[in-house]
């Protein structure tokens, strides 16, 4: 186990408990969000292709997957920028709380997202189309769990660095 380095009183860095094990959550993340991204591009593009041939149950899809690719790669960023540091065990308690306020607002456009997505079904189900309800419980699905990862992680740092 690696030695931390002191924190300076007037420094904003506080000692990581396992820089280790902060170095390989990030690797894990980063390798999660490109099978992410890898796999709801196949959504995102099904979606704009049924879009465009005048379907409308494609749209959960198009608008659902872009917003869950978008919010991977956000994920995936602020992990990298809030672990990025100078090598010597610690961490920014200011990126750590950026990140935190970043993971609020990914949550809360994933929710916007998915509460959209749920209107624009039941209106179709009225209207008697009941594929839409299924294209966007599909990617409801995605975007539950993005939020909950992203709620996941906001807890991990407000427990270990809040």
């Amino acid at each position: 186990m690696e030695e931390s380095a002191p924190v300076d009183a007037g420094d904003d860095r506080t000692p990581l408990s396992d820089p280790a094990s902060s170095r390989r959550g990030a690797v894990r993340t980063v390798l999660a969000g490109i099978v992410v991204v890898v796999l709801l591009t196949g959504f995102t593009a099904g979606g704009a292709a049924m879009l465009a041939a005048g379907e409308l149950p494609g749209l959960p899809f198009a608008v659902g997957g872009a917003v869950a690719q978008l919010a991977a790669i956000a994920i995936v960023v602020t992990v990298l920028r809030t672990r990025s540091g100078t090598g010597d065990g610690s961490i920014s308690r200011s990126r750590v709380a950026s990140a935190v306020a970043a993971f609020v607002l990914i949550r809360a456009v994933l929710f916007v997202t998915f509460i959209g997505l749920v209107l624009f079904s039941l209106v179709r189900v009225v209207l008697g189309d009941n594929w839409s309800l299924l294209t966007a419980g599909i990617i409801g699905l995605m975007l539950f769990l993005l939020a909950r990862g992203a709620r996941r992680l906001t807890h991990g740092l407000k427990r270990t660095y809040g």
